[in-house]
């Protein structure tokens, strides 16, 4: 008998869902994150990054990984290791995927309930074409997300995937532990965590509408950028009203952020 979508899901740690988000939202979505990057041109230009050519990944990369990395600008370094500042995030246009019934119905079956919240901001990332090293190394996500008591994962790509363009790779049977780890030199990622023992999953191809969720104990990494194409993503945090965040977060029963403390 076929496993059904939420039996995969409580057994493997993962599930990737086809069509359901329309394609048209996750175009809109993607077009106000195209239009952050073309502004950081001109300032990657000023520290000596080739951009456009063959060379830029390789010159951001020896610009993170160098002893001056946490002398550039917070924004401007946080944008050259793949992710969108917190100010960009927080734009409400990228909050338009929520609205699709079947995105919530597959997110109220991982998590057995319809009160759903979200951590708020989202996390909006890329990765630059030839990317071999992509941008986020083998991790839990609960390292990342300590102020909630428990979630699951939603990753959105904004562009088709396909195995040039790549997406996440999975790695089943990594979630019965926490690992430590430590942050790398520009402080944003942590170090690779342990995946020896577990046989790597790449979910890939995935078209747009398509969306991966995960729960928080699933070691995961970006897929290599080998395409001509910038990879545009999403990845959200959800949990229901039996579980608390420290942060703020989307209540989507009454779509209100609630503060802290509130």
């Amino acid at each position: 008998m076929k496993q059904s979508n939420t039996n995969k899901f409580n057994i493997d740690g993962y599930q990737v869902a086809r069509g359901v988000i329309d394609p048209v939202t996750i175009d809109q979505v993607r077009q106000v994150l195209e239009e952050v990057l073309e502004t950081t041109v001109d300032e990657m230009k000023a520290l000596g990054i080739r951009v456009g050519t063959k060379n830029m990944v390789a010159d951001i990369n020896r610009l993170l990984d160098g002893p001056n990395a946490k002398n550039i600008d917070q924004d401007l370094r946080t944008i050259m290791t793949g992710q969108y500042p917190t100010k960009i995030r927080m734009d409400t246009r990228l909050l338009e995927i929520l609205k699709s019934t079947q995105l919530q119905n597959l997110l109220s079956s991982a998590l057995c309930s319809s009160n759903l919240c979200m951590h708020m901001p989202p996390m909006a990332r890329f990765v630059y074409p030839g990317n071999s090293s992509a941008g986020v190394p083998a991790h839990q996500d609960v390292a990342y997300n300590e102020h909630l008591s428990d979630f699951i994962t939603l990753w959105v790509p904004l562009v088709d995937i396909d195995s040039k363009c790549g997406g996440v790779t999975v790695y089943p049977g990594s979630d019965n532990v926490q690992q430590n780890t430590v942050r790398l030199n520009h402080g944003v990622w942590f170090d690779d965590i342990d995946v020896s023992g577990t046989v790597p999953v790449d979910c890939a191809p995935m078209a747009k509408g398509d969306v991966l969720i995960f729960n928080r104990f699933l070691a995961h990494k970006s897929m290599p950028n080998l395409s001509n194409r910038i990879r545009f993503s999403l990845d959200l945090r959800f949990f229901t009203d039996k579980d608390y965040s420290e942060k703020h977060y989307l209540d989507m029963t009454t779509w209100e952020v609630i503060a802290p403390n509130d």
